[in-house]
């Protein structure tokens, strides 16, 4: 070899030593960032054959599949988390056994005051006791019927929150793929880009879930799991969603009330079976028209069952038929049937309300009566406890229950949905550990990037110490 081609090759040998340093020095800094995949130095002969080393490319070492699963997982988690937590708040809002806050409490309280005013119907601070109750009882749906539309207009609020997080994010990646496009591929600022772009998409994905498919020139196409285009190359698609200013239970989207989703003008769906079903933008429709509403019917049927028992033909004969009896639909008689949001408007009769005539003696001998009556007949009273201890059925088909029996049969129900909502999140937050785990055991070895950093050094000083060599000789040679 001549002194030319040793100068040569030990020259090349140094530029390769130093970018191999850079590059490993920058897997081991990066080594616990989020996104950063490993890169890897190619090197080749030099061309021309008078010896030396090229460096043919730096890659992006990266799992695609396993990057296809974690954004699986992460949308997965993002869609059951927040149905789980709505149900756990309702069920504390609804009461748990012995809550005497919760709805079973306030039915259980008003019965033990019927029964303690027919014990004694002479004494008028046990028939307030009685109407005390009953407000108590009212106040209990009435309040939870508020919070059940406060969460349906929040989920409705955080739906155009996660619109537009998705859009803006499809628009950034749309840009990244344009730089990529107009970018050394090779090069360490489109490598940086790669990075970026998958940080954007693995953030998206918990919105809803992504599938990528590569195009020419390393341009990706964005796709849900259920195959609805998000962007082609360098055009997003672009989702619409107008948020409701306000929330009442007769609002739903399939009667207009409420806002569906749009893809580039076309309605789309993100409930189960839609193609946007899956991330968080998929809980959120779940809770506004699913899980909310059918919250909503059960406590409006039970609301709707109490009027009914109440006003049902001799419980209180002092009343013509028909006439509402202890409680009201704001001041009307029940309906045949539940409408939505009775269990708002439930109210007590304004007769013994202590807001409207406060007449408690009233709830002794009947709404209708003309004026007090005997003092120590319990007659009417009974006749309220038998109201509750009725067995009614309060839909088709249904079993027939006494009242107090119905709300614990709705709160098994509720318990039950809440169980399943927080199986399913532990089970999604498992799994996407678990990947995440695996990821990362399969992510940069800092150990091997320390060795292969020992060698790239001992390279640099083996290619120096030549050119050291070189340098001698020549000096000799001119001295000659």
């Amino acid at each position: 070899m001549s002194l030319a081609n040793a100068f040569n090759t030990a020259v090349t040998g140094l530029q390769a030593s130093a970018r191999g340093v850079g590059v490993t020095s920058s897997n081991i800094a990066n080594a616990m960032v989020d996104g950063h995949a490993a890169r890897k130095l190619h090197l080749g002969t030099a061309p021309g054959g008078s010896g030396g080393v090229t460096v043919n490319a730096i890659t992006r070492q990266t799992d695609p599949a396993m990057a296809g699963l974690l954004r699986q997982a992460a949308s997965d988690s993002a869609k059951a988390a927040p149905v789980a937590t709505f149900l756990n708040q309702m069920e504390a809002r609804f009461g748990l056994p012995g809550d005497d806050s919760g709805l079973a409490g306030r039915a259980a309280a008003l019965e033990s005051a019927l029964s303690d005013a027919a014990d004694r119907p002479d004494l008028d601070y046990r028939l307030t006791a009685v109407a005390e109750a009953a407000e108590k009882l009212v106040a209990g749906f009435n309040g939870m019927e508020r919070d059940i539309q406060a969460q349906r207009l929040s989920a409705d609020r955080a739906i155009a929150r996660e619109v537009e997080t998705l859009n803006t994010g499809l628009e950034e990646i749309a840009r990244l793929n344009a730089a990529i496009l107009g970018s050394d591929r090779n090069g360490p600022l489109a490598l940086d880009l790669l990075d970026r772009r998958d940080q954007q998409i693995a953030e998206l994905s918990r919105v809803v879930p992504i599938q990528t498919l590569p195009r020419a020139n390393g341009q990706l196409a964005l796709y849900t799991s259920s195959g609805e285009m998000l962007l082609d190359g360098t055009r997003p698609v672009r989702i619409g969603f107008s948020p409701s200013p306000g929330m009442t239970a007769a609002q739903s989207a399939t009667n207009g009330g409420l806002s569906g989703l749009t893809a580039d003008g076309r309605p789309v769906s993100a409930l189960p079976g839609g193609t946007l079903d899956g991330g968080a933008l998929a809980a959120q429709f779940t809770i506004r028209d699913e899980t909310a509403p059918a919250l909503q019917s059960a406590l409006d049927t039970l609301a709707t069952g109490l009027l009914q028992r109440f006003q049902a033909p001799g419980i209180d004969p002092s009343l013509p038929a028909g006439a509402m009896g202890l409680f009201s639909d704001n001041g009307a008689p029940a309906g045949t049937a539940p409408s939505p949001g009775v269990a708002g408007r439930l109210a007590i009769n304004p007769l013994i309300s202590a807001a409207g005539d406060n007449e408690a003696w009233r709830l002794r001998d009947g709404l209708g009566a003309a004026a007090p009556g005997a003092v120590g007949d319990p007659s009417q009273l009974q006749r309220w406890m038998g109201a509750l201890d009725a067995p009614v059925q309060t839909v088709p088909g249904g079993a027939q229950r006494s009242f107090s029996d119905q709300i614990g049969h709705a709160a098994g129900e509720l318990s039950m949905s809440r169980q399943n909502a927080e199986n399913r999140q532990v089970a999604a937050e498992s799994r996407l550990g678990t990947l995440r785990d695996a990821a990362t055991a399969a992510g940069i070895d800092t150990d091997a990037e320390l060795q292969t950093l020992l060698m790239q050094e001992k390279a640099y000083t083996a290619n120096a110490r030549t050119l050291q060599v070189i340098d001698d000789l020549f000096r000799r040679l001119l001295e000659i």
